[in-house]
This record gives C-alpha cells, sequence and structure tokens, in this order.
C-alpha cells in the first residue's frame, strides 16, 4: 500500500521544498529592497508596494483564474498539483515573512543574485518532480505542452512584459536590478531540472557499421538503430547508426566510435527528452547475443519498409 503512494508522497514533498526556498528568498532579497519578482508573484508583488496588502493573500486570488486555465487544459491532477503549490508558495511566503524585515543583504545587486539563485533552485526542484508553483506555471505548462518550450525560457518570456510593467511601480533602477534576478533564475532553472540528466541524440554515419554498433554497446553501454542512407553527391549506399545518450556517455562515445572507424561522421544534437527503456524505465538484464540481434532486426525493418 505504502509502494503506491511513495512517489506521491515525495513529489509533494519535494514542491514543499522548493517553495520553502522560493519563499525564504522572496522575503529575504526581494522585498527588503523593494525590487519586484516574476510571474503572479512579481504581480503580487507590484500590488502589495501599492495597496500594502499581504503578498500571501495577493498570490491565492490571482491563482483563481490561472487554476481555472489549469483545470481547463491540463485536467483535474495538474489542478490539484496548482492548488498545492499555491497553497504552499503562500503559506511559505508568509512564515519567512520576518526575513524582510532582517536586511540579510544590504547590497541590492548581491541581493537580486542571491533571490535569482534561491529562485531558480526552488522552482527547479519543484518542477524537476513534476509539480508547480501555481503563479504562471500553469500557463507555462501549457505552452509546454503544445510547443515543446523549456519552462525557464518560457517563464523567461512572460516574465519579460510583467517587468516592463513594473518600472511605473517600483522604477527603472529597481527593474534593472531585477534583471540579473530573472537570468540568473532562468539559468537556475534549467539546470536543476535537466542536470545531467539532459540526453543527447548521436548520428554516426559510417561505413563499418558493425564495429560501431559493437563498441556502442559493449562500451558505451547503450543499444542503437541502424538506419539505411544514401550520400546525395556520391549516391553511395550508407548506413547511419542512431544512438541516445546522457552527458556523460558524450565524450566516451566519440573516442570509442573514431576509434572503431577514424572516417566516421558524427552530429550529436540535444534530445528535448528521452522517453523508453534505460532512461525513463528500468533497464533490465539482456544478453549481448540479444542486443546485436535487435540491432540486426532494427536494420533489416528499416530497409524494407
Amino acid at each position: 500500500m505504502w509502494s503506491k503512494y511513495k512517489l506521491d508522497v515525495y513529489q509533494y514533498l519535494m514542491v514543499a521544498v522548493g517553495c520553502a526556498i522560493f519563499g525564504a528568498g522572496v522575503d529575504a532579497f526581494v522585498l527588503p529592497h523593494k525590487l519586484v519578482s516574476t510571474g503572479v508573484s512579481g504581480i503580487g508583488l507590484m500590488l502589495h508596494y501599492m495597496t500594502g496588502v499581504s503578498i500571501a493573500n495577493l498570490n491565492v486570488v490571482l491563482n483563481i483564474p490561472i487554476l481555472w486555465a489549469a483545470y481547463r487544459w491540463l485536467g483535474t491532477k495538474v489542478l490539484v498539483k496548482a492548488l498545492y503549490g499555491t497553497a504552499m508558495f503562500s503559506l511559505m511566503v508568509y512564515l519567512f515573512d520576518f526575513l524582510q524585515y532582517e536586511m540579510v543583504v544590504k547590497d541590492p545587486i548581491i541581493s537580486s543574485m542571491l533571490a535569482g539563485i534561491t529562485t531558480g533552485l526552488g522552482l527547479g526542484i519543484v518542477y524537476r518532480v513534476g509539480g508547480n508553483t501555481g503563479g504562471l506555471d500553469p500557463i507555462a505548462l501549457i505552452v509546454r505542452k503544445y510547443y515543446g518550450l523549456q519552462m525557464g525560457s518560457i517563464n523567461s518570456m512572460i516574465n519579460g512584459v510583467i517587468l516592463f510593467c513594473a518600472i511605473w511601480v517600483v522604477g527603472l533602477e529597481a527593474v534593472a536590478i531585477t534583471l540579473i534576478a530573472l537570468y540568473v533564475t532562468t539559468i537556475i532553472t534549467n539546470k536543476v531540472v535537466i542536470g545531467f540528466n539532459q540526453r543527447k541524440v548521436a548520428f554516426i554515419i559510417t561505413y563499418r557499421t558493425d564495429e560501431v554498433c559493437q563498441v556502442v554497446i559493449n562500451k558505451v553501454g547503450r543499444g542503437a538503430t541502424i538506419i539505411d542512407g544514401i550520400g546525395a553527391y556520391t549516391k553511395t549506399p550508407k548506413q547511419i547508426v542512431m544512438v541516445a545518450v546522457n552527458l556523460l556517455q558524450v565524450n566516451k562515445l566519440k573516442e570509442e566510435v573514431m576509434a572503431a572507424d577514424e572516417n566516421a561522421f558524427i552530429l550529436i544534437s540535444d534530445a528535448q527528452e528521452v522517453i523508453g527503456k534505460g532512461f525513463t524505465a528500468p533497464v533490465l538484464p539482456m544478453p549481448l547475443e540479444t542486443l546485436v540481434k535487435e540491432c540486426e532486426t532494427n536494420a533489416h525493418y528499416v530497409k524494407h519498409r
């Protein structure tokens, strides 16, 4: 019974941790210098500076239409996560409210950098487990769902508009300093979410397919798919070995492939997401003979389609 809910408990716990880091960063590094934040929290900060209403309360009110959008386009499951994230962020901002009166960092530029780090770290932890903190996160998830953009990049575009509007509330200088936080947030968020789990896809064009497949399987520890191709200029038949690897395997792949065929042409590009055995699904033990046979079967299938 416990194993059934263990993943959900872990996800909600990590969302709480991420919201705590994010909320503490807002209270400690943003509010003392009257900087602005990003997303709905940024709008809430502007309204807070103008009206004095609690940021926690403003965050809840501003999230109502966004929560409806989450339910409309992303479903009940995302709505529940958005509700939880909204509640957690508002709660953490309230709990760490005392930090805004401490003036932890007196230099506003350094404070902005630390705000970017804490915001990026907090949001990155939340996104990494598939959660969100309410605010513009569901909107970013909608854009990501239909256009495949990175969460940090989506938030940067939306936040640019918010910061432009903030000039008339907190002034150009405060907004300019906040841009530092926005830049740092984008980098940290993407790094925490992707980290060393970022994937690469390699296309290896070679005349020595068998040797290349052997080193990919035996030395790099990955499977491969063979695709038949023809050189555009020479019309010479060639074979392309497609391999998905993580960042730590890229250099190993290049070294081993060039050792097997020094004339191989290797094209390596980013993979937005890799789903399947060895990445999102557990790897089951498979004999070498089966792996080799799998490569041969793939080559035969592609050739005769």
